[in-house]
């Protein structure tokens, strides 16, 4: 499942628990979704079963952040790829 994240509210983990419950989850961070790409959430998304983490190129610029190890930082054409591929797309 691949959750689309706009936003950098912490209480999205919350949702994303709820609605990805077991299931292997994809995060495609773009806009300040971009802020849960660092080292920090890490962690917690491992605890909530997120397999891929990608991260819009230009946001992740224009506020000079270092994304963590198992992020993948990616363009829109990837984002497009990303959002028709996967069967079930859920924006946060």
């Amino acid at each position: 499942m691949l959750f689309f994240v706009n936003k950098s509210n912490p209480s999205l983990l919350k949702r994303l628990a709820l609605v990805g419950g077991d299931e292997d989850k994809i995060l495609l961070l773009v806009g300040d979704g971009v802020c849960f790409a660092t080292e920090f959430w890490q962690e917690q998304f491992e605890n909530l079963n997120v397999e891929e983490i990608y991260a819009e190129t230009d946001a992740v610029q224009e506020r000079n952040l270092t994304v963590c190890d198992n992020c993948k930082t990616v363009n829109f054409d990837k984002i497009a790829d990303l959002i028709f591929d996967e069967e079930q797309v859920v924006s946060l």
